[in-house]
């Protein structure tokens, strides 16, 4: 299980969790036997970290006291061989702990998967709330990526945020750039933060030049 960084301790440190989401854990192994999934370790250890924290006005969790001292179930999603557990308005988290999303896109509803874990997720909101001076300047993003390993190769002399950089994230920063690649279904696309509209203009002018990005 992935290890959190100081700085996305200190982040949920200071962010308010609500008390009232614990649950047993005992009790909650027990109640997690009436759902179709193997492992239950990913989904104690997310109630343990994570459960009532409040991020982007939401509480997170999965499961209320309430529901489980009632012995109701709740509504499960199955995707790509995985039952999905809806923890927020946007996230889901499957037996094996990665996070999907729903893809509203074309009436599909069908999900796609976003983070490796939800502590990648807590390390990218430390770290944006940390680098928020990397946003001077209005964001741009939506360049889709023709090649993610040469993306890799053109940032190599940047500094690669490891612990907010998964297989569907890639995090790199310079003193003057910040820059956020994300595997959606479509392909990787590329999204820019930075402190001069000038240079990041040409950056993405040389990322295109070298077919890099489209």
């Amino acid at each position: 299980m992935k290890q959190l960084s100081e700085r996305a301790l200190q982040f949920i440190e200071k962010t308010e969790r609500n008390k009232e989401y614990e649950i047993d854990l005992e009790i909650l192994e027990k109640h997690l036997r009436f759902y179709n999934i193997q492992d239950h370790s990913e989904i104690i250890s997310f109630q343990n970290k994570f459960s009532g924290l409040h991020l982007q006005d939401i509480v997170i969790h999965i499961f209320t006291p309430k529901q489980i001292k009632e012995n109701k179930g709740i509504n499960t999603y199955h995707w790509n061989g995985q039952t999905l557990f809806s923890i927020n308005d946007s996230f889901y988290i499957a037996e094996n702990g990665e996070i999907a999303m729903r893809d509203c896109g074309c009436d599909s509803f069908d999900f796609y998967f976003y983070f490796e874990r939800f502590e990648t997720f807590i390390e990218q909101q430390a770290f944006f709330e940390e680098h928020r001076y990397y946003t001077r300047v209005p964001g741009l993003g939506n360049d889709l990526i023709c090649n993610i390993d040469l993306l890799s190769e053109y940032f190599s002399d940047y500094e690669f945020i490891d612990e907010c950089s998964d297989k569907y994230h890639r995090i790199w920063k310079n003193n003057v750039n910040l820059i956020h690649a994300r595997l959606y279904p479509e392909g990787w696309i590329i999204f820019f933060d930075g402190l001069s509209e000038n240079k990041r203009h040409k950056l993405i002018e040389e990322l295109k030049t070298e077919k890099i990005i489209v």
